[in-house]
């Protein structure tokens, strides 16, 4: 991630019993004064947004454990 606050988008291959589809998840890294929090804006495959009626949880740890897990930030990279 070149800038590590705002929205991303996130390239991800999702199995289910009957297809394997492309989806893209939409989110967005905000944060309080304690932690990073995480928010999924949409869930595409192609142009439509199949946001609603989806298991969340794991789109988020996708994004935790595959983009935000794996990132070379450190806290110090923001200064003081």
């Amino acid at each position: 991630m070149s800038r590590r606050y705002g929205q991303h988008q996130t390239e991800v291959q999702v199995d289910c019993e009957w297809a394997t589809l492309d989806v893209v998840i939409h989110w967005t890294l905000t944060c309080d004064d304690y932690r990073d929090l995480v928010e999924i804006d949409k869930i595409t495959v192609g142009d439509k947004d199949l946001h609603e009626g989806w298991n969340e949880d794991y789109f988020f740890d996708i994004i935790w454990d595959e983009v935000l897990a794996g990132e070379d930030y450190l806290p110090t990279d923001h200064g003081d």
